[in-house]
């Protein structure tokens, strides 16, 4: 067979790889025609973010406020009446009283802190907001920061401040790295399913490998158990498979995949996970998966009507 014209190898490169550029697509293309595309491509692309979309971060100093308590679930109560929910975090689990309470209590209480949140309120009459404290020397990281590097908080992707979740997940991943707080028990292992199914109602965030990848009409299933109903599952719906299939990424790319899912735990024949968000899916923890594990079994792959 001849050689490409040079033209068309650089229109096979951009269409192929969307999210690279320069040198590295070139290499990355020379790759695939080795057979190594899907994993390269998941190595390559980050998922779509709201920072790499150009959305920013709120700034946490827009309004002022002086905290009288803070309430069991975590939310500040400032001395106006005014409820704030931390934007962006989930106990992990921890019950009605969050873990973080005793030790934002003894931060904040009593003192002026600097907020962005929007005019809308929850129904429990709750503002969410992005919070930092007053600063005494300087500039103060968000609460969400610290209580995140302390491991007492989740990371959860929520919209109107995902601009600030790449410096929150840095900073769990400091506390994860650290074994601190709820990261002394977590992620959970995907094929523990008596542990998974425990946090029921619950956010969490479980580690596994992807056996295989399930389709039906609506959702795709990430498989982390033969057995469909019975084993830890992550429901891949619509707009996440948009979003990755917009990045050059298939749904079945995924199986054989070591990743780490975040979310609400919720029973669906075994415990699931809703991934309606590609931020709720970290792959960076990926291992070279076995050569084309799963790959072949999930294509195509059909789930029984009844499993929606």
């Amino acid at each position: 067979m001849g050689a490409m014209p040079e033209g068309k190898k650089a229109s096979f490169r951009c269409a192929l790889f969307p999210c690279v550029s320069g040198r590295r697509r070139v290499l990355l293309a020379g790759a695939v025609r080795r057979g190594a595309a899907a994993g390269l491509l998941l190595a390559a692309c980050t998922v779509p973010s709201a920072a790499a979309e150009g959305v920013a971060c709120p700034d946490a100093g827009v309004e002022r406020g002086s905290v009288a308590s803070v309430s069991p679930s975590g939310d500040l109560v400032l001395s106006d009446g005014t409820v704030l929910r931390l934007a962006g975090l989930a106990g992990g689990g921890a019950g009605a009283e969050v873990g973080w309470r005793p030790g934002l209590a003894q931060r904040v209480a009593g003192r002026e802190i600097l907020f962005a949140a929007g005019p809308a309120r929850d129904r429990y009459g709750r503002r969410a907001a992005l919070v930092r404290e007053t600063p005494m020397d300087g500039a103060a990281i968000t609460l969400q920061q610290a209580l995140l590097t302390e491991g007492w908080a989740l990371a959860r992707p929520e919209e109107g401040f995902l601009g600030c979740l790449p410096s929150w997940l840095e900073a769990e991943t400091e506390a994860r790295h650290a074994r601190r707080g709820l990261w002394r028990r977590l992620p959970l292992d995907a094929r523990q399913v008596d542990a998974i199914r425990a946090q029921q109602g619950r956010f969490t965030i479980i580690a596994g490998r992807v056996l295989d990848v399930g389709k039906s009409s609506r959702v795709d299933y990430l498989n982390f158990g033969r057995v469909w109903r019975q084993d830890m599952t992550g429901r891949l719906e619509r707009p996440a498979r948009i979003a990755l299939e917009a990045q050059g990424i298939a749904p079945e790319d995924l199986a054989g995949r070591q990743m780490r899912l975040r979310g609400t735990v919720f029973e669906s024949g075994g415990p699931a996970i809703a991934i309606r968000r590609v931020e709720q899916i970290d792959w960076r923890i990926d291992q070279p998966p076995d050569r084309q594990a799963g790959r072949e079994e999930a294509r195509g792959r059909t789930r029984p009507t009844g499993d929606e």
